[in-house]
């Protein structure tokens, strides 16, 4: 029975919609939070989306109106009895209060065009009602969902009418794809994390006796069909009992969810998994946790949030390379995760010629590892795309600097070694330019699909592919017949690992992999090696677990090559 009362008090359905034309004057509007319960609650939210690489919320003055109007709405209609359950998010015409039929008209009526969710609480405290949420699966999701921009919130706490209503939206095209490409709940490390979930409407686990454990969930958010097949959580390596379940409806797809059919046990270590397929690959998620040993133990992420300040080099580079690199090197920055996809800091930040930039040119930001580009401003700024992780593998090796979509300026390809030390202390190592004649983008000839077969194929200084059979622990395990080259299975496993889309971070293969006799820190190593558009990845069988694919300083190399000065010191 406790358990059915808990779940009237929540309740969440959204509406998608498409951005209108005309734009309101309250698209952009966010209004400075008040020193009240709210500002706290905002706070906190942030601060759980920023331990998952998510952009900070801001107050929009038309949801705050709109949530506010519906929370009046159920004060003056309190006695109507469909007004509970999924009820909770209508309203009737010709009622008193009445500014919409749902929750898409209601944020209409006040002005904002745009997409937008609704959470419902009745517990008398925003406070509790948002700490409610996040215990939840529909109602975690929007809070946690990378493509929302605003929040608003509406509250009525007088005698026994008490509703709190929470409001988000985007004024952003809806997609279904956003970064970073996973959102998991609860973090791998985190620690105080609750043990009960009472359940709420809808309900996500049909047919469960409440209350259960805690929920995870893990959304998609990257390009191609996800299935998920399997979901599994482990206490001290012995399998609990738990219900898993997939989403269907706009809110929930591309979702999974599973909980314990008991409540977890305080103060105790678990392990979740959760597998299934991309466009038919596997993955596989895996994250660790610590229920709170008390009632009163704050959550926490398990290393330092990841709201840290920004790094000295990214003060200057734009807002929106900021949050990019917040999301997917902030992790790495607070200990949460290891292995820079960027790098520690920026080192340059420039403006560069590019045609179809407004006014001729577009600002760039170098890293070790990458350049990040804006080369429209003015675009949807949440999308994925509107930041670009530079192709400058690719121009190194074709030989064609890129200053347009299509305008590009030949330079000869660098004599820089793909992998280990500096070329003069590292003269057997294969370079940029000795990788040039064997790219299908030059020949035009694309390679075979090889898929299961050993690589053995040797790459020299010089350019010379020669067979070594001996070569062995790596096979062809991919083909992409875009660009005509396949990829080596290292990199396939590892990039299944991975929480970011490798189309944005890596591109398509633009040779194939190559073993390759290298120089690193002086000692002579076989490394595999492959260039992508925008990563060099390099596989060195006998490094320590976990470090054994690495991408190259491919920032520098190309700042140098472009410049012909070397970069600054990062």
């Amino acid at each position: 029975m406790r358990g059915r009362t808990r779940r009237e008090f929540l309740a969440s359905i959204g509406a998608p919609a498409l951005v209108a034309v005309a734009i309101s004057s309250h698209r952009t509007a966010v209004i400075r939070a008040a020193a009240d319960e709210a500002t706290e609650v905002l706070e906190r939210i942030n601060r759980w989306r920023g331990w998952a690489g998510l952009i900070p919320l801001t107050r929009h003055p038309a949801l705050e109106a709109a949530a506010q109007a519906h929370a009046n709405y159920y004060r003056l209609n309190i006695g109507d009895p469909d007004l509970a359950g999924m009820g909770l998010h209508r309203e009737k015409p010709g009622n008193p209060g009445f500014t919409g039929e749902d929750i898409l008209a209601r944020a209409r009526a006040q002005g904002y065009e745009g997409s937008v969710n609704e959470n419902i609480g009745l517990t008398g405290s925003l406070s509790a009602s948002v700490n409610a949420f996040l215990g939840t699966v529909n109602h975690r999701l929007p809070l946690l969902d990378p493509r929302y921009q605003h929040i608003g919130f509406g509250t009525v706490n007088e005698g026994t009418v008490r509703i709190e209503v929470l409001m988000v939206g985007t004024t952003a095209p809806w997609s279904e794809q956003a970064s970073p490409e996973w959102v998991l709940w609860p973090l791998d490390g985190m620690t105080g994390v609750p043990t009960h979930f009472w359940g709420e409407a809808p309900n996500p686990f049909p047919g469960a006796q409440y209350p259960l454990g805690y929920p995870i969930t893990a959304k998609y958010f990257g390009p191609g069909t996800v299935v998920f097949t399997r979901g599994e959580l482990l206490r001290e390596g012995q399998p609990v009992p738990v219900h898993f379940a997939t989403g269907s409806g706009w809110l929930t797809r591309r979702a999974a969810f599973l909980a314990a059919t008991a409540p977890l046990t305080l103060g105790t270590s678990y392990q979740y998994v959760i597998e299934g397929t991309i466009d038919g690959q596997p993955f596989r998620l895996s994250g660790t946790f610590r229920t709170a040993s008390t009632s009163g133990e704050p959550l926490a992420p398990g290393a330092p949030a990841l709201s840290l300040p920004l790094p000295p080099g990214l003060a200057a580079a734009p807002a929106a390379i900021q949050q990019r690199w917040m999301a997917i090197d902030g992790p790495v920055a607070s200990g949460y995760r290891e292995g820079w996809i960027f790098g520690p800091d920026a080192w340059a930040v420039r403006w560069e010629p590019y045609a179809e930039a407004p006014g001729g040119r577009r600002q760039v930001v170098y890293f070790d590892k990458a350049r990040l580009e804006l080369t429209n401003p003015n675009a949807d700024l949440t999308s994925l795309w509107s930041v670009t992780s530079g192709l400058l593998v690719r121009e190194m090796v074709l030989g064609q600097l890129q200053t347009g979509d299509f305008r590009f300026t030949s330079r000869t390809s660098p004599e820089v070694p793909l992998a280990g030390d500096p070329a003069p202390l590292n003269p057997e190592a294969p370079t940029y330019a000795g990788l040039r004649p064997h790219s299908a983008l030059v020949t035009g000839r694309p390679s075979p699909d090889r898929r299961g077969q050993q690589i053995s194929e040797v790459l020299r200084r010089d350019g010379v592919v020669s067979e070594d059979p001996t070569r062995v622990g790596a096979t062809y395990a991919a083909y992409d017949p875009v660009t005509g080259h396949n990829v080596a299975s290292p990199f396939v496993e590892w990039f299944q690992t991975q929480p970011w889309d490798p189309l944005f971070i890596i591109g398509r293969p633009i040779a194939e992999p190559y073993w390759a006799l290298v120089r690193l820190q002086g000692e002579v190593r076989w490394v595999l090696v492959q260039a992508f558009e925008r990563r060099l990845l390099t596989y060195t069988p006998d490094n320590p677990e976990g470090w054994r694919v690495e991408m190259g300083n491919v920032g520098r190399h190309y700042y140098e090559w472009r410049y012909g000065t070397p970069p600054p010191s990062s």
